[in-house]
């Protein structure tokens, strides 16, 4: 037998496509189902507080009809009408799924968005789809290429076509962050360290008294889920999102702005030193605005829900800090053996470097009566988005004396509000299990 002769049959004539009747059918299912949750979502505005087994029902009608119409789809993809039926399923979804599910509401969005697109490339003449289909890759691996070339030095052409054009694309797309790792140098990795404090009542005095806990975003070995850590790894790419700043003091126009920055931050230096060996400026990280306006807000949310009842919730915040990790050199590591007196642990806690993103708490909504929002509870703060060193003592700890660790955790201090208390008090053993185990870390 001939193993290159052309087959006597075609591909359709082996296994014959499924009959536009069954996949139309199979559609329609589908967009009913997805139209029933439209419904529904707009019985839930009506109502304005409506029970939680409506949003369940919608979630289920929601899925369930994006799958059957996914099926109607894979069935039949060289024919316009599925796609269309794709294209409407992804509209009625998004009215069929609740609000507080906007992240599935954007899929959807997007999955309407192709799905119309490729009804109107099938639409189109053949002619037409080849030079269509051809302008859109290459557009994409231009922005590929414009994001390799736009780390500095960057040339004019990149810089403005980026900037102006495929910003928004590749950041929809999440294609630009892996393009900049190691051009020319990494940065360093991130991760969340977050105080929660929840209101106990008070004492015998009238003070009020909290229950604390860390919690740690992404944590060794509870988020390693697989034998390659890739949901580690996931999770630490959410950190990244925390550490997208605007200049801040170094390029600020605004000198009374500066001055008062300074004039909050010196205030608690006495008991929050200034990072040393580091110009002040450039310990300020200020957050974009979409990172403090939105990301920082929903981070706090998720994480006091997933660590607290519904409760508790309301009389318990979270102090959120974005620790960067700095990585020792290589003159570091080969000069431990000269200068025995020298860090020689990658993991020491002084080569940790927490920035405070602020800390919030649910508040009344004034526009929702009955309703509450996560906000940041104090703007004023003076180290809100400064560094808080984490530094080596200067004096060795005496031999037996097992209250007082090597290093000081400023961080520790400010997040158990301990501003009024020295060193040695913090390190007593009424407040030695509440600090931060850097061990975690490791």
């Amino acid at each position: 037998m001939d193993r290159d002769a052309a087959p006597k049959e075609s591909s359709v004539e082996v296994v014959p496509p499924f009959g536009w009747l069954l996949v139309r059918k199979v559609g329609f299912v589908g967009l009913g189902l997805v139209a029933g949750a439209a419904v529904l979502g707009l019985v839930a505005t009506a109502i304005g507080s409506p029970p939680w087994v409506i949003h369940t029902a919608r979630l289920f009608l929601v899925f369930a009809g994006a799958i059957t119409v996914g099926a109607a789809v894979s069935m039949r993809p060289d024919l316009w009408q599925t796609w269309a039926i794709g294209a409407g399923a992804g509209l009625l979804a998004m009215a069929g799924t609740p609000a507080h599910w906007d992240s599935f509401r954007l899929l959807f969005g997007a999955i309407a968005a192709v799905a119309g697109a490729w009804t109107l490339a099938l639409l189109a003449p053949s002619r037409y789809r080849l030079p269509v289909l051809s302008v859109g890759l290459v557009f994409h691996f231009s922005g590929i290429f414009f994001a390799t070339t736009t780390p500095p030095p960057t040339p004019w052409v990149s810089e403005q076509a980026f900037g102006r054009v495929y910003t928004p694309y590749l950041q929809f797309v999440y294609m630009r962050n892996a393009y900049h790792f190691y051009s020319p140098e990494p940065g360093p990795a991130s991760v969340i360290i977050c105080l929660l404090k929840t209101e106990t009542g008070t004492d015998a005095q009238g003070r009020k008294q909290y229950k604390t806990q860390w919690y740690v975003l992404p944590k060794r070995p509870a988020d390693v889920k697989d034998p390659l850590g890739l949901t580690y790894y996931r999770r630490l790419s959410i950190t990244e999102q925390l550490a997208r700043v605007t200049p801040g003091l170094l390029q600020s126009s605004n000198a009374a702005e500066k001055n008062e920055l300074l004039t909050r931050r010196r205030a608690v230096s006495r008991f929050i030193p200034l990072a040393p060996g580091e110009e002040q400026f450039t310990q300020y990280r200020l957050p974009e605005p979409s990172v403090s306006r939105f990301v920082l807000p929903s981070y706090a949310s998720h994480i006091i829900l997933e660590n607290t009842d519904t409760a508790t919730a309301g009389k318990t915040t979270v102090k959120i800090y974005r620790v960067e990790h700095r990585t020792m050199s290589v003159e570091e590591f080969a000069n431990t053996r000269d200068q025995t007196d020298t860090i020689t642990s990658p993991y020491h806690p002084s080569t940790y470097r927490p920035f405070f993103l602020g800390e919030f708490g649910f508040v009344a909504d004034p526009d929702k009566p009955g309703a509450v929002r996560i906000e940041l509870l104090n703007p004023q703060e003076p180290m809100l988005y400064w560094l808080i060193p984490i530094v080596p003592r200067l004096e060795p700890v005496p031999l037996g004396n097992n209250h007082r660790r090597e290093f000081i955790d400023y961080m520790s201090i400010h997040a158990l509000d301990t501003l009024n208390l020295n060193d040695k008090d913090v390190d007593d053993p009424q407040y030695r299990d509440r600090v931060f185990d850097w061990n975690q870390l490791r």
